[in-house]
């Protein structure tokens, strides 16, 4: 029952890790169809807590190590415009020992966490639950429909073991084609405010080849941002380099696991067919291609225990060197080098229809960390939405991008600009 104490496999880098520019937070976006009351959002994240305890826990050291230690103090809410939207650390006292920050303003919510507790899919099944709560509790004429967790349902004990570590008895293969292209990674910007920008594609005309699951979501959108970075890039470019981009995949539907902890995994995107020499299609096509070679199950668990085994080299060294958090930097940088910039396709975010209606918007926000921008594609509501997080530039990379777009005859528009600091754990 308390397995989910024990940190996560993929959370070792967010928790040892330091000076490797990578944010060690993520961010889900709720905006609603009515201005939040707050006393409601407070008693739904108490309620919250009991059902995910996996969620309410704290950190402490045992041992030299970090673990997980349940927190019993009520969740906080926080008011965004009091706290800067998301201005504090993990390690403020405010936070009552949470790694999660629940922060509201006007018809918004904005559920900050720490990335060792949890990824973006566990943190929108906990956010999905909040919400349905919170609209039941407001006399919302709501109905679930089996895709939501129910506040007054029961803690499956799978929602809190570390699927990552079965990962490891799955036969592998390497693909045929795998390139470990050298990557084009611009000078890492110093941490602070980040700009987020989200453009919408309406999924109409040629976007409706590309409906379903979350690889075509990626390909059909990775072909005009890659150019665009690599315009902006170009002048710093060496030969043999690429943009590349690191695809976030999430594990659930290629190794069926109830758990809520972090399970993806990263793989790799080169850029190797410019718009300015192919058209559009061919370009989109020869990138579905690359991403489902290396989204084939056993590819996949290549990927995975790579990535396991850099984290046991890391230990290895740690305990020669004495110093864990260098050695988990160490791979954080080793890892940051391999891409240009990160994206992670969500699919198609289900939710009830009766809840749909009363939702306008429901999206992830990764920041950038040590790489030039990070993104999210989900399909919601006819729409693809993509969220662009950067510390430079974003705006001008983005209208770039929305232009290559309307340059190959799909639609496509910025819908929001806004700040973001994201939280850190200071150590």
């Amino acid at each position: 029952m308390g397995e989910y104490l024990v940190p996560p496999i993929c959370g070792w880098t967010y928790l040892y890790g330091r000076n490797a520019g990578v944010s060690v937070s993520s961010r889900i976006v709720a905006t609603l169809t009515m201005h939040l009351h707050a006393d409601i959002l407070s008693a739904v994240l108490q309620e919250a807590a009991v059902r995910f305890p996996q969620m309410a826990v704290g950190l402490e050291q045992r041992d030299g190590k970090l673990a997980f230690v349940p927190c019993s103090g009520p969740v906080p809410l926080f008011h965004a415009a009091e706290t800067g939207g998301c201005a504090a650390d993990f390690a403020d006292a405010a936070l009552s020992g949470y790694l999660f920050k629940v922060s509201y303003i006007h018809k918004t919510v904005y559920f900050d966490f720490h990335r060792a507790l949890t990824d973006e899919y566990g943190m929108m099944s906990f956010a999905k639950s909040v919400l349905f709560r919170y609209l039941e509790l407001s006399g919302c004429p709501v109905r679930n429909d089996g895709s939501v967790k129910l506040l007054s349902g029961t803690f499956f004990q799978a929602e809190g073991e570390d699927a990552m570590l079965k990962m490891e008895d799955i036969n592998a293969s390497r693909p045929v084609w795998y390139m470990d292209a050298k990557a084009i990674v611009p000078p890492s910007a110093e941490k602070g405010q980040e700009e987020v920008v989200q453009v919408r594609i309406p999924m109409d005309g040629p976007m409706k080849l590309f409906t379903g699951a979350a690889v075509n979501h990626v390909a059909c959108i990775s072909p005009a941002f890659s150019q665009a970075v690599q315009e902006m890039y170009a002048g710093s470019m060496e030969k043999g380099e690429y943009v590349v981009a690191s695809v976030s995949v999430n594990l659930r539907p290629y190794f069926p696991a109830a758990s809520l902890r972090p399970f993806t995994a990263n793989v790799y995107l080169a850029y190797n067919r410019s718009l300015t020499e192919y058209p559009y299609n061919t370009v989109q096509m020869s990138q579905k291609k690359l991403l489902e070679a290396q989204m084939k199950s056993d590819a996949l668990a290549y990927s995975v225990q790579r990535y396991m085994t850099d984290i046991e080299n890391a230990l290895d060294s740690s305990e020669v060197s004495g110093e864990l958090y260098g050695a988990m930097s160490d791979l954080q940088e080793k890892t940051g080098e391999r891409a240009t910039y990160r994206i992670g396709g969500i699919g198609n975010v289900i939710l009830p229809e009766s809840m749909r209606r009363l939702v306008e918007e429901f999206y992830p926000v990764i920041p950038s960390g040590g790489k030039s921008y990070s993104l999210t594609v989900e399909n919601y509501s006819g729409n693809l939405v993509v969220a662009v997080c950067g510390a430079e530039r974003t705006a001008e990379v983005c209208a770039r991008f929305v232009e290559i777009l309307h340059e190959n005859d799909i639609d496509a528009f910025i819908a929001d600009t806004y700040g973001f600091v994201p939280m850190d754990m200071k150590k």
